[in-house]
């Protein structure tokens, strides 16, 4: 079952708004931020941020899609895969 996590939008420097998770080190409480739900994911967020704020996008902090949300933190990049060979090799 997913658990919930409080979102917040908050103006950004260079106008529009920006959603954040709780916790993220880029939510600024000072800057008139507005919460906006407990919600389970970060598209539910964003559907709901775009209601009353239609140029709302996510942080790329907090809810990137690269970041892992069990660990908060970016998933480390693998090495490419090897294909596997599925016919027999030729003599």
């Amino acid at each position: 079952m997913l658990k919930s996590s409080y979102y917040y939008v908050c103006p950004f420097t260079r106008g529009g708004w920006i959603i954040h998770k709780e916790g993220c080190s880029q939510l600024d409480n000072s800057r008139g931020s507005e919460f906006i739900g407990s919600l389970y994911t970060r598209q539910q967020a964003l559907t709901v941020a775009k209601i009353h704020h239609p140029d709302a996008i996510l942080c790329t902090a907090c809810l990137s899609p690269f970041v892992c949300p069990t660990a908060g933190r970016s998933l480390a990049s693998r090495n490419r895969a090897m294909p596997t060979r599925h016919t027999p090799k030729s003599s």
